[in-house]
């Protein structure tokens, strides 16, 4: 027999954006992926990765910049009308009611008034909210309005039904009674859709719903890992099976984030400002997040496992990972496989006051290679155009997005009292002698 084609596939699909000062930022590289009938198939990835951008390309939304699109084995021109898409906000129209919201997703088709109406009503009740045809948005709670953003995207009866981080805004209790309701309906044989594509950056989610999952790693995005997911379904959260599969997620993002063997440092005595050599990119963190990290590790000294740090700080796991790496590049912390452990000058860093702490983050910010484009510069120049640096961070890291790199280097150097920039000018400068910074400064 002929095996059935994809739903939706991407072949050698690359992606880049233009950005300011008209150079190109690559999201995606040589990236090949499938959708294939009867799957729920789930793509993690860090903030950044492009696992939106696969979403987009997937469905016909975003045109990839090479590549090829194929739905059901043919070239995907324009839309896919096979698949219907429910994103992270709800984008509903406040002046609509919920029955016209749902009548939304079927405005690009031909049908009778009567069809129409039967369809809008079998979304609704589908989905649980048969007695609100007539409410409006403000009416409706969180997981309510999310629920008429998933009939919406089902009342054309899609094939493949993509989510677009659906649950993230949703309370924990809400996004679970979601996510079990659309794995009913997925397996359902009546009306729902035969496959789900989800992007998500919640491993236990992924784990949880798919029955395949993808890794992207980023800058650019590209495929890191791809694992089958065999437990049957109602799933144990809690069983031996279930946390070894989060685990081996776990491990390829940490081992990909966060490599056991540090990166090449500069050689003493040669030049490294401006160099076109190969240098390691920073975290878009803020400096408050750094301070924030060490605090707590300092206090619980007893906490040194990546996923409970990421518990005990609130954030999610991806967010996490580039906290930990920004104080990892400064030498604050170290990370032996999964644990997170203070270095000797990170205790200092701690124990020090507010010029103690900034003498020393300025002296391993001076140490990283990509600032010295900025210091070289300032050296020999009393001010300097902050497209000028931008220009110069976009060639040294050609993957990465330069204006936001740009930002944290900025507001790093802030924090240290190395380099400034006038927001009205748009000039970077050195400060003249002692601000009075505030401790955290993002």
């Amino acid at each position: 027999m002929t095996p059935t084609p994809p739903l939706a596939q991407l072949c050698a699909v690359n992606k880049s954006y233009a950005v300011a000062g008209g150079r190109e930022l690559k999201v995606l590289e040589n990236l090949d992926l499938a959708v294939h009938e009867g799957e729920l198939l789930a793509v993690l990835g860090q903030s950044g990765s492009g696992k939106s951008t696969i979403l987009r390309c997937l469905t016909g939304l975003v045109q990839p910049s090479s590549g090829r699109v194929l739905a059901k084995g043919q070239p995907l021109h324009g839309i896919n009308a096979d698949a219907s898409v429910v994103f992270q906000t709800f984008a509903l129209y406040p002046w609509l009611t919920v029955e016209q919201n749902v009548a939304v997703g079927l405005m690009a088709r031909r049908m009778k008034r009567e069809d129409r109406d039967a369809a809008v009503d079998r979304a609704i009740e589908l989905i649980g909210l048969g007695n609100y045809h007539a409410a409006y948005p403000r009416e409706l709670s969180g997981g309510m309005r999310q629920r008429v953003g998933i009939a919406r995207a089902l009342v054309s009866g899609p094939r493949l039904l993509c989510l677009d981080e659906a649950f993230s805004a949703l309370d924990v209790l809400t996004a679970e009674n979601l996510r079990q309701e659309l794995i009913s309906l997925w397996r359902s044989p009546d009306g729902g859709p035969s496959s789900i594509f989800m992007v998500t950056h919640n491993i236990e989610e992924a784990v949880e719903m798919a029955t395949r999952v993808v890794v992207v790693f980023p800058s650019p995005g590209r495929i890191g890992l791809a694992l089958d997911n065999p437990l049957p379904y109602p799933r144990d959260t809690r069983s031996p099976e279930f946390q070894r599969l989060v685990g081996v997620i776990h491990e390829c993002i940490t081992t990909m984030t966060l490599p056991d063997l540090p990166p090449e440092l500069p050689v003493a005595g040669q030049p490294v400002s401006r160099a076109r050599s190969r240098m390691e990119s920073i975290p878009n963190v803020p400096v408050a997040q750094i301070l924030g990290l060490m605090s707590i590790l300092h206090d619980n000294p007893a906490l040194t496992n990546i996923y409970e740090i990421s518990d005990e700080i609130g954030k999610e796991f991806g967010d996490t990972i580039s906290i930990v790496k920004a104080a990892e590049i400064l030498d604050l912390i170290d990370t032996p496989r999964h644990e997170v452990r203070i270095t000797e000058l990170g205790r200092r860093f701690v124990a020090a006051d507010r010029l103690g702490r900034r003498e020393l983050f300025a002296q391993q910010v001076f140490k990283l290679r990509l600032f010295h484009i900025i210091i070289a510069l300032l050296e020999e120049f009393e001010e300097v155009d902050a497209d000028r640096i931008v220009q110069d961070i976009a060639q040294a890291l050609p993957y990465d997005n330069p204006e936001k790199t740009f930002d944290t280097m900025i507001a790093w150097g802030r924090y240290a009292g190395l380099m400034d920039c006038n927001a009205k000018t748009r000039k970077v400068f050195v400060p003249k002698g002692e601000d009075d910074e505030i401790e955290g400064e993002a």
